[in-house]
């Protein structure tokens, strides 16, 4: 009885990687963990990018992504981390092809010799966007930073691509097997 409710809640992830690997499925991950600071007397604007240039082709792209920003106020007087105008704070490329982003709905504040906070990710989505080889993965952060304080900012964009539907079978059955057998067992 144990060893099925142990089997049961955690025999669906390391099952799904398992058929992801079996059916050759391929990725690429752009991550990014940099820390930020303004030693002026000013707002100033950061337009940080990183890149990975695709070594196989992939196809039709899918992915996911996710962003994390800690602002701390140094000076005194607060401090914040906004988007400039329009822009995404987080965006990421295919190709030259925008696919997804991330921005906080208002800015990320932090009181006087304090801290804020966000994190946030965009869910998996088909991209739309070809992969093939020496093809540019992106990541860009572009935000304002306020006077005389500091941002950590950690993100990863994830891009992988679209199983074929053999593949796609295989996984669905791997998901469908540890969930019948979560489903099995009685507490």
């Amino acid at each position: 009885m144990y060893l099925q409710k142990g089997l049961g809640k955690g025999f669906v992830m390391p099952l799904l990687a398992t058929a992801m690997i079996a059916s050759g499925a391929k990725a690429a991950l752009v991550t990014i963990s940099v820390v930020f600071s303004n030693n002026t007397t000013s707002e100033k604007e950061y337009d940080f990018n990183k890149e990975f240039t695709l070594t196989s082709d992939l196809g039709n792209t899918c992915g996911q992504g996710s962003l994390a920003i800690l602002v701390t106020d140094i000076r005194g007087g607060g401090a914040y981390v906004k988007s400039v105008g329009t822009t995404s704070i987080f965006s990421n490329f295919v190709n030259n092809t925008q696919v997804a982003s991330l921005t906080p709905p208002t800015s990320i504040t932090a009181s006087p010799f304090g801290q804020g906070s966000y994190s946030a990710q965009f869910t998996p989505q088909n991209y739309g966007v070809l992969g093939n080889i020496s093809d540019i993965i992106k990541s860009q952060l572009k935000f304002i930073l306020s006077a005389g304080d500091q941002a950590v900012i950690s993100s990863t964009f994830e891009v992988v691509a679209i199983p074929t539907p053999g593949a796609l079978a295989l996984i669905c059955i791997a998901g469908g097997f540890g969930l019948s057998r979560r489903r099995r067992v009685s507490y």
